[in-house]
């Protein structure tokens, strides 16, 4: 195969990338664009998700997108990005694994040999956490980077992290064979929350670096509803919490989220349809149930960012410590 297809050499290893989308057909060919940019080979992009027309047939004979190495995979119906992300990782074969959002895109043609070299350099982690940009005025979108170890400290160096945020990831093949995939029931948000947590549990960890960089769009097409987000970062820390934590954490957790939820968006209805969505799926949260270990509690609360004393979430001088945010409560990751 010539060097734009798939072949794995000895001496460069196959790099897959994965792009989820959902009603974004402009941005989407912008970020594939920039995927198709990069300089180094091989590679192989799968693409899944939307059901428009005019996407498929960008991927189809004779389409923009109609490369050997280029794979369009259609859903049905929509799903969720993380049930996306997962088919992705099924279909490819590369030793390491990158996705960005389907409307952010690479910034620079060498992300992809620059991933390579940071996971050289830091044979310990498992998981690389990408700089998210504005892509007009090029400031970091702080909602976007995994906590600081020092709040209020400028994301401008690497750091290593107590999770990734999904805009833009790289992860070795060999953590998610160990650490699983993302959770298919999170209908929305927080899935890389719940990987996070598992792969330090393997023992690998994750390293933030403003060395490759993506601009996210943060387009509103194909987004759901404000008030379901709303709803959706207070069910998902729960789903977390059963998934992963024992069980003294998923009581705190549900009390004071369940609070938030109803301070959050005023309707007593929202706390209903959050417990009621997580009833219907408990039988599959419990069985996915797998507790992480102390050590990895302990590694987390020791960057006082998501856990603290018995409840998963911001920790409290992220909040109202010095250099705190109190927004730091509406992010979405």
């Amino acid at each position: 195969m010539t060097s734009s297809g798939r072949s794995q050499t000895d001496s460069k290893p196959l790099v897959s990338y994965v792009i989820a989308t959902y009603g974004r057909p402009d941005e989407l060919v912008d970020a594939v664009e920039s995927v198709v940019a990069q300089d180094y080979r091989p590679l192989e992009l799968f693409v899944v998700g939307d059901t428009a027309p005019a996407v498929r047939a960008m991927f189809e004979e004779g389409g923009r997108f109609d490369r050997d190495w280029i794979e369009f995979t259609r859903e049905a119906e929509r799903t969720s990005p993380a049930h996306s992300k997962n088919v992705g990782f099924e279909r490819a074969s590369g030793e390491y694994l990158i996705h960005i959002d389907d409307d952010a895109e690479l910034a620079d043609p060498d992300a992809t040999r620059t991933v390579l070299d940071v996971f050289d350099r830091h044979p310990d982690v498992g998981v690389i956490s990408f700089q998210s940009k504005d892509p007009e005025t090029h400031e970091v979108k702080l909602e976007e980077t995994p906590d600081t170890p020092v709040p209020g400290m400028e994301p401008t160096r690497p750091y290593l992290a107590p999770n990734f945020v999904g805009v833009g990831a790289a992860i070795r093949r060999s953590v998610l064979e160990t650490a699983g995939t993302y959770p298919d029931e999170f209908g929305y948000g927080f899935e890389e929350m719940d990987l996070s947590l598992r792969v330090h549990d393997t023992g690998y960890d994750i390293l933030y670096t403003p060395e490759v960089v993506v601009y996210h769009k943060k387009s509103d097409a194909g987004r759901i509803p404000d008030l379901e987000t709303k709803e959706r970062l207070v069910e998902n820390r729960i789903n977390i919490a059963v998934r992963n934590l024992p069980w003294r954490y998923v009581f705190f957790t549900a009390l004071i989220w369940s609070v938030y939820a109803i301070v959050n968006t005023r309707r007593i209805r929202s706390l209903v349809r959050i417990y009621t969505r997580i009833y219907r799926k408990h039988e599959s949260l419990l069985e996915a149930r797998s507790v992480v270990s102390p050590a990895t509690i302990a590694r987390i609360k020791s960057r006082k960012t998501m856990l603290f004393l018995w409840w998963y979430g911001p920790h409290p001088r992220r909040i109202v410590g010095p250099n705190g945010e109190l927004d730091r409560l509406t992010w979405e990751n």
